[in-house]
């Protein structure tokens, strides 16, 4: 069996978003209420945290499959508790989110926020991400409790499809381009498209923010 990946490498803001909370501590806030800083200050570190967690668990499930030395389950392991926190986060994320937009009427950087559509706040996905997550978490108290069947998926499981090899007779190539867990999947594709998504939104949270001081701009004014 050839195994091929269908898994989008992320690079950009792989140092997370630093100018925002540098503007944040020594600068502005991005509100006058503290719920509202709270919200913007937690979004930007989920997914901070979810772009690290994306890119780690990509790393170590290539490095089960590329391992012929020996059975690297290690590498397999760490690569699953990678993604499970990955998409955590990313529900976290997005709940927090749909709930900075909804204070338009109260707060400009709301009102900014909610200008644009974004696809991952929508309810299809935020339904996806929070089956996946609960699922993960129904099937850890299924091993607890020993109600897990004999072999039954408990964690997540990188998967794809495979086919015959066009020219080797009895050969075959898989294609690892999913995450799945029960009846329930997600395609490594989607979430590098709502991760890349989710971190234009923190750009534009930390543009949002001046760049300099309130002394500043008014001298610049003067």
């Amino acid at each position: 069996m050839y195994i091929e990946f269908d898994l989008p490498e992320i690079h950009e803001h792989m140092s997370g978003f630093p100018q925002y909370w540098l503007k944040t501590l020594f600068i502005q806030s991005p509100s006058n209420r503290y719920q509202i800083n709270a919200l913007s200050s937690t979004y930007i570190r989920l997914v901070e945290a979810a772009l690290v967690e994306y890119h780690a668990g990509a790393i170590k499930l290539k490095e089960f499959w590329s391992t012929h030395s020996s059975l690297n389950l290690g590498a397999m392991h760490r690569s699953i508790s990678h993604f499970e926190t990955c998409i955590s986060n990313m529900y976290r994320a997005t709940n927090c989110l749909r709930r900075l937009r909804r204070d338009r009427q109260r707060d400009p950087i709301s009102r900014a926020l909610g200008v644009e559509k974004v696809n991952f706040i929508s309810d299809s996905v935020t339904n996806r991400f929070r089956n996946i997550r609960n699922e993960i978490h129904h099937l850890e108290e299924m091993v607890m409790d020993g109600r897990i069947s004999e072999g039954q998926w408990f964690t997540l499981n990188p998967n794809g499809p495979e086919v015959p090899h066009p020219t080797e007779p009895n050969q075959t190539i898989k294609t690892i381009d999913r995450l799945v867990i029960g009846d329930r999947e997600i395609k490594f594709n989607e979430l590098a498209t709502w991760l890349m998504e989710m971190a234009n939104v923190a750009v534009r949270i930390t543009e949002f923010l001046p760049n300099g001081s309130s002394k500043d701009n008014d001298n610049d004014s003067a």
